[in-house]
């Protein structure tokens, strides 16, 4: 017989590992003596070698199993080519190691048993092997054929495993069904352009560095496949996966399957994206680096994500004030009607904590939310306390892995054994020190308040709903603590820092951010949340531009701009 060789066959993608065999082999756990038998002794187990070539087969000591092969075998294959007969066998198979099932038994010379194969890609795979066995001056032994590499192959056959590849890709299509990817994944097209580019991702074939493990998943190294946005996550869907067959085949070409695991077939997926919205959002970022996110306030559901909206990590600044207001009603260590005195600075541990602009504020609770004012928000927070505002925090959706399908990091806080002092909680209440979120989690905060403190775990699947992203509702604080906040929210909009995001007959509620992220001569984070209209909100909006400036200034108009196209739509 010649050398294993490998066959591949590109029409339709397929595949196939070849490696040349000739017999049947098993795996025996049985136990007896090899060298002849004495006079007068006890009649030699002429099945004792096989048990010991199956032991050594499982644990991969191809010395032993050389070992145990007649002289004459030996004589044909010399050992390095024996040892790579039975790793290309284990390659082709995908095998990790076999046992056998049952008791052997001896007719004529052949041993015959059941092995079990454990493989990757096919699971269990029962195969009944006949394994001749000779008689030799070293007692008994196997005689081997190339057909032992492999449990159930037979005289003249050799391994076979062809790859069937799904030729085509699901498509990514919008709420209503407007087509966001297609094609191919050797062809893929993007037919609503820029706007989509982050969130739909690529394809493209894996980088050298990536081939191993897509070739252990059973594909070509040579198919693209997802690699970035929902290209990536959803890639399991859109792509469907290979169908692999174990096959003998003999010198004739008759083919015997010995294993099978189906595939599955692409599926196109409906996404939770609105085309008009997402080129609304994206317009109004105009390329500046920052993101945009627009949840639906009723359920949660990603309607528009522009930029790095659902990627991008940064301090949410006075964003986060929305976080410690709820906190601190819901200990009641406040009332909107509380007045606290005008200051330009909050002293915590001997630092000041200053005002953004060091200007003097005070007055009612809801004064000093609507301009964010945080020598009163810093000492606010030191009075709730670290474990309550972290609690809060992860009832709105910080410091948990996030369940939308799409790479999203994870929005965090402090934990309190790291905020020990006044100045670590002051720092955090204003949405700095250690506390980070994304566009996306900061959208879903709005969205708590705006629904009434009942938190819609953002998702993005529509379509298939067996793979939606679970989003079961939770209530993140009270209703009547929500209703305050949202007044507090209001009179950001129409006498505070948020005056920008006003729109005409529309009631807006929103909360301003301006976070410092280095020294006195880098720009800030310019942050702006919201939901409208209040009373019935449908959408809610979070607006990041990465050393944008200030909030009021540059996030509040954008976010305008988003929800007057939803709220049209």
């Amino acid at each position: 017989m010649g050398r294993g060789k490998r066959v591949w066959v590109t029409r339709g993608i397929v595949l196939a590992s070849v490696v040349a065999a000739g017999g049947a082999i098993g795996v025996v756990v049985l136990t007896g003596a090899t060298g002849p038998a004495k006079h007068g002794a006890p009649k030699a187990d002429p099945t004792a070698p096989v048990p010991q070539f199956a032991s050594a087969w499982h644990d991969r000591d191809y010395r032993r199993m050389y070992d145990l092969i007649s002289p004459r075998a030996r004589a044909r294959v010399p050992y390095p080519r024996f040892v790579a007969f039975y790793r290309q066998a284990a390659k082709v198979a995908t095998m990790r190691g076999l046992h056998q099932v049952g008791k052997a038994q001896l007719h004529g010379g052949i041993v015959s048993l059941v092995m079990s194969v454990a493989t990757r890609m096919f699971g269990r795979v029962p195969e009944r092997m006949s394994v001749p066995v000779v008689h030799t001056r070293h007692g008994q032994r196997v005689s081997w054929t190339r057909a032992l590499c492999f449990p159930g192959l037979r005289p003249g056959e050799r391994l076979v495993r062809h790859i069937a590849v799904p030729q085509e890709r699901g498509k990514i299509l919008d709420f209503t069904g407007n087509v966001l990817a297609e094609g191919p994944a050797t062809e893929r097209t993007y037919p609503q352009g820029p706007a989509f580019a982050l969130v739909t991702g690529y394809v493209k074939a894996p980088a050298p560095a990536d081939v191993a493990e897509r070739e252990r998943a059973g594909w070509p190294a040579t198919q693209p496949y997802g690699q970035g946005g929902l290209e990536r996550s959803l890639d399991p869907i859109l792509a469907g996966s290979p169908r692999f067959v174990l096959r003998a085949v003999s010198t004739g070409g008759v083919k015997r399957v010995l294993a099978a695991r189906a595939g599955r077939t692409p599926r196109d997926v409906t996404t939770t994206l609105r085309v008009p919205i997402q080129e609304a959002a994206t317009n109004a970022l105009g390329g500046r680096y920052g993101g945009v996110v627009v949840l639906s306030a009723r359920t949660g559901a990603v309607e528009a994500d522009a930029g790095l909206g659902m990627d991008a990590l940064q301090p949410p600044g006075s964003s986060f004030k929305t976080i410690t207001s709820a906190a601190a009603l819901a200990a009641h260590k406040t009332t909107l009607d509380t007045v606290y005195p005008y200051a330009r600075y909050a002293l915590l541990n001997g630092w000041k904590l200053h005002n953004f602009h060091h200007e003097d504020c005070g007055g009612s609770l809801v004064l000093a939310f609507a301009v964010s004012c945080n020598s009163v928000f810093g000492p606010l927070a030191v009075s709730v306390g670290g474990p309550k505002l972290v609690a809060t925090a992860n009832a709105f959706g910080f410091n948990e892995t996030p369940t939308i399908a799409y790479p999203v990091p994870e929005s965090v806080t402090r934990p309190p054994k790291d905020m020990t002092s006044p100045l670590d909680l002051g720092v955090a209440g204003i949405g700095q020190g250690g506390v980070d979120a994304t566009p996306l989690q900061m959208a879903s905060v709005a969205q708590t308040i705006g629904s009434g403190c009942v938190r819609k775990p953002p998702y993005l699947i529509r379509r298939p709903v067996a793979h939606r992203e679970p989003h079961t509702p939770r209530r993140a604080c009270s209703r009547q603590i929500a209703g305050e906040v949202t007044t507090m929210m209001e009179a950001v909009v129409t006498e505070g820092t948020g005056r920008s995001a006003a729109i005409p007959g529309v009631t807006v509620a929103g909360k301003t951010g301006t976070s410092e992220i280095g020294g006195p001569d880098v720009p800030t984070d310019a942050w702006f949340i919201a939901f409208a209209p209040v009373g019935a909100p449908r959408i809610a909006v979070a607006v990041l531009v990465v050393k944008g400036g200030v909030g009021g200034d540059v996030a509040a108009p954008i976010a305008r701009e988003v929800l007057e196209a939803a709220l049209q739509g």
